[in-house]
């Protein structure tokens, strides 16, 4: 069979009245306020619902733009799957028949610089929306098999490996990793999959397996796929999590100012932070009020902050999720879990620049040699037990010259030493 059928800081700090599933929706001005919420819910909204919604939208001066209550219809729309813009996907999840709900959309979720019948461009908007009926559309999640330790569950940004079993509704095959003997290995939360599975895939234990019925508006719709799924057809997977590989850092800029990139955090630099985070069991931790200084890249600063600060001004907010493989180290002594996911909100309080590659450049050339940065790394007391121990040398060697040595050229820039325009992230 075609093997590639299968799915090609604190509360104070989260301006959401309801915190998402997950903190991959967090966008700052996003918000949502439950106006009312009926007494009797059998069914909450989910990806691929079919919902009939009453609203009413206005611009941040109380200007009303549209309202469906004055076309005196319903408009009707499948949830989750981009039929609308992205904010009112996000504010419309989990609702029951009958709720209404006030939900404030900033642009970058709404329609960006783009100008929309009476809409301005950049502009912040905000529905009062009432769910006066749902049609579920039948996706449903199964648990098959549940482990017995669980010590991590996936989440988006995290590479898996799974295996599956896809078949139709009568039970009959279409596609199967187990005949292949060979998992099907991606990235959850970067769209590799159809929508449905992974969302079946979210939030599970290596382990663990699950069917996953999906129905046609989460899976290929009208198209199908090929000659192997017929269009609007409703297919099931049995699948099982065999390995979470390892995940990313990614992080979403709160707020704050921009600046050059000579004023933004580079590695060596020593900076003051504020910070609030927490665990995927909840677990809270914080510095308070208190500023906690850093030296960015430091052997006693877990790495998920090291790679999260970069290119970060004063003044600037960010929130940070740390896989378990980033968060190896603590923040001078803090106390912080080790080798769990941890969410982080950090505000950059102060910046101390460390030309350490000036420092390096014995003989001033703009250019630093694997010769020199040994020579540094030898009469730094800092790394006074290098004498005595070739592996750790060669391995300091590694991380200040051969790792930064971009163009393979023999030399380090100014701009490989730094990482100067090299950061990259993935958005939350």
């Amino acid at each position: 069979m075609n093997s590639r059928v299968i799915y090609s800081l604190l509360v104070v700090w989260q301006v959401m009245a309801i915190v998402a599933d997950d903190l991959d929706g967090f966008v700052p001005g996003f918000r949502i306020d439950q106006v009312f919420i009926p007494s009797d819910c059998t069914h909450r909204a989910r990806e691929g619902d079919y919902m009939y919604q009453q609203y009413t939208g206005y611009l941040e001066d109380g200007t009303k733009f549209d309202s469906s209550y004055d076309r005196g219809d319903t408009y009707n729309f499948h949830l989750g799957v981009g039929e609308v813009i992205r904010g009112m996907d996000m504010g419309m999840k989990g609702m029951c028949k009958g709720e209404k709900r006030k939900i404030t959309i900033p642009p970058e979720l709404g329609y960006g610089d783009d100008a929309v019948g009476s809409i301005p461009p950049g502009s912040t908007l905000i529905f009062e929306v009432e769910l006066a009926d749902v049609e579920s559309s039948g996706y449903k999640m199964e648990l098959l098999h549940m482990p017995e330790n669980c010590t991590r569950r996936s989440a988006a940004g995290d590479f898996i490996r799974e295996h599956y079993n896809g078949t139709f509704l009568d039970g009959s095959p279409f596609d199967s990793s187990y005949d292949r003997n060979q998992t099907y290995d991606f990235t959850l939360g970067e769209r590799q999959v159809i929508k449905g599975v992974e969302m079946g895939l979210m939030n599970m234990c290596e382990g663990e397996r699950r069917r996953l019925t999906v129905p046609p508006i989460l899976a290929y719709g009208d198209g199908g796929y090929g000659d192997i799924i017929p269009p609007h057809t409703t297919i099931v997977f049995e699948a099982e999590l065999v390995e979470i590989v390892n995940g990313k850092l990614r992080w979403y800029k709160v707020d704050g100012p921009e600046c050059s990139s000579e004023e933004a955090v580079y590695f060596y630099d020593t900076i003051s932070i504020l910070y609030n985070g927490f665990t995927e069991s909840k677990l809270e931790f914080s510095s308070g009020e208190n500023e906690t200084t850093v030296y960015v890249g430091g052997e006693d600063v877990l790495y998920g902050l090291t790679e999260g600060v970069i290119g970060m001004c004063i003044g600037e907010r960010r929130r940070l999720r740390i896989p378990p493989e980033l968060a190896v180290a603590d923040i001078n002594g803090a106390g912080i879990p080790q080798h769990t996911r941890i969410t982080l909100d950090v505000e950059l309080v102060d910046v101390q620049k460390q030309d350490v590659f000036k420092v390096i450049d014995a003989n001033g050339d703009k250019y630093l040699s694997m010769e020199e940065v040994e020579q540094w790394l030898k009469s730094n007391p800092e790394f006074a037990d290098l004498a005595e121990n070739e592996e750790m040398l060669e391995n300091y060697k590694a991380k200040y010259f051969t790792g930064k040595d971009v163009d393979k050229n023999n030399w380090v820039s100014r701009n490989e030493f730094y990482g100067y325009n090299t950061a990259a992230h993935d958005e939350l």
